[in-house]
């Protein structure tokens, strides 16, 4: 697979799983106000993120595993970077969003429909990140 094909794959696989990533968040969202109401802050952010950043990892972890084993003989920090692009992207242009209105409570009414995706694709990075380092040492110990 090319290097444009793979970050076509990753850029496509990415609206799934951030909506895959907002219905969890969501859920636990949901089922944590209804249990016990909000939360305090700190319980509050890991509720709202770390839904988004398990699926975002597992679901990446996962494809970048197939996509690493596929090509392993690539400079895979040169196609971790094309692999990625797209979820560069996202992190850049919804973290303006994020820095630029975050401070404002109106935002925060559906602040969390960009903070999710936002999650998800850091943890994407992160996850592509990791799978291109342990195939990088990995291939540095068999030679």
């Amino acid at each position: 697979m090319t290097d444009k094909r793979v970050a076509g794959v990753y850029a496509a696989v990415f609206v799934p799983v951030a909506g895959a990533a907002i219905a969890a968040s969501a859920w636990v969202m949901d089922l944590s106000h209804r249990a016990s109401g909000p939360g305090s802050d700190a319980a509050g952010w890991l509720l709202n993120v770390l839904p988004s950043l398990a699926v975002g990892f597992l679901a990446y972890l996962a494809l970048g595993r197939w996509v690493v084993s596929a090509t392993p003989d690539r400079d895979q920090r040169r196609a971790h970077l094309w692999r990625s692009v797209a979820l560069y992207v996202v992190v850049l242009a919804l973290g303006v969003l994020l820095l630029h209105d975050g401070g404002s409570p109106d935002f925060w009414s559906f602040g969390q429909l960009v903070l999710w995706p936002w999650v998800t694709a850091v943890a994407g990075i992160l996850a592509d990140g990791l799978t291109t380092m342990r195939l990088r040492r990995r291939g540095a110990g068999a030679a």
